[in-house]
């Protein structure tokens, strides 16, 4: 097999999934194998989480041009599941739209180590001004995140002048915010992610 070292070989600016091999804690190196088998070495003594590295754990790495492959997120999903969409869980009686043109309420895991939502939600309750409300919950089995919020596309009633909020907080929770006081009878959560940690 090819071997990457930590700071040559590869593409720069590329994200990989590897699976940890070994860790040798003297030269403070990971040795991987990324899905093509290729062997890559992986620097521990930079990292932005602090999961503790084990063998056979599945991680998503990175680097810039030129530099060192570091630890990205740990990965519960292997990447080849990553594109394909999962359904959320709904809460606080909101309910995946009934129209067949609005796609399901689902999330995703992309290539490059993002959370991605989708899907039109509707009919349930929205929070008092200043609150946030919970509507849904990441599937079971992904990654931690971090936080990512946006503008959601809603309905608006002709004399409504607000926007909603939707955040996807840490843990795995879709929540939403409202800006004055209006309840949508549709959400659609296309556009709101949040990185891996």
């Amino acid at each position: 097999m090819q071997r990457l070292s930590a700071s040559s070989g590869g593409q720069g600016g590329a994200v990989k999934q590897v699976t940890i091999k070994e860790i040798s804690t003297d030269r403070h190196l990971a040795r991987c194998v990324d899905t093509s088998g290729l062997y890559v070495e992986v620097a521990t003594s930079v990292r932005r989480t602090g999961i503790p590295l084990e063998p056979g754990q599945i991680w998503l790495i990175d680097r810039e041009i030129g530099g060192t492959w570091t630890f990205k997120g740990l990965l519960d999903l292997p990447l080849p599941l990553a594109g394909r969409w999962a359904p959320l869980t709904l809460q606080s009686g909101w309910t995946a739209s009934a129209n067949p043109d609005d796609p399901r309420p689902e999330a995703r895991l992309t290539g490059d180590g993002m959370i991605e939502l989708g899907g039109v939600i509707t009919g349930g309750t929205v929070p008092a001004l200043g609150a946030l409300l919970t509507v849904a919950t990441l599937p079971a089995g992904y990654p931690p995140n971090l936080k990512g919020h946006r503008p959601l596309a809603t309905s608006l009633t002709a004399v409504a002048s607000g926007y909603v909020r939707g955040s996807l907080l840490v843990g795995g929770t879709i929540a939403i915010a409202v800006s004055s006081a209006y309840t949508p009878t549709w959400i659609d959560l296309t556009g709101l992610t949040a990185r891996v940690r």
